[in-house]
């Protein structure tokens, strides 16, 4: 095989190889999750509320409801729990629905307590 040859076949031998590795893996991760049975809900827990608001609520409606991106804010805001907990399950405007599920759910209401100012 000529140098020529060699310098082409080679490089384009090893791209096909790890394309395809590439490809395979994202297809098919190693570690799939697996699904699980829901918890069921019991009383929140306001600290792992904190973590997921944070996590998942922030963006919208700021560290610790205090506003700053799209949706309103939260701290001292009038609404009831049960509202919130509905507005979460529903989804409202820009927010979508069941961002948070379960106890989850549960978590991040207790932490609405502590920032609504109940």
């Amino acid at each position: 095989m000529s140098r020529r040859v060699r310098l082409v076949v080679i490089p384009a031998v090893l791209f096909a190889g790890v394309s395809g590795l590439a490809f395979a893996i994202a297809n098919d991760p190693p570690a799939k999750p697996t699904a699980t049975a829901a918890a069921p809900s019991g009383p929140g827990e306001s600290a792992r509320g904190e973590l997921l608001f944070n996590d998942r609520c922030s963006t919208c409606h700021g560290i610790a409801g205090r506003g700053g991106g799209v949706g309103p804010v939260l701290a001292g805001n009038p609404i009831s729990l049960d509202d919130a907990r509905a507005r979460i399950q529903t989804g409202a405007g820009l927010m979508p629905p069941n961002l948070v599920q379960g106890q989850e759910l549960e978590d991040v209401v207790a932490y609405l307590e502590t920032i609504l100012g109940r």
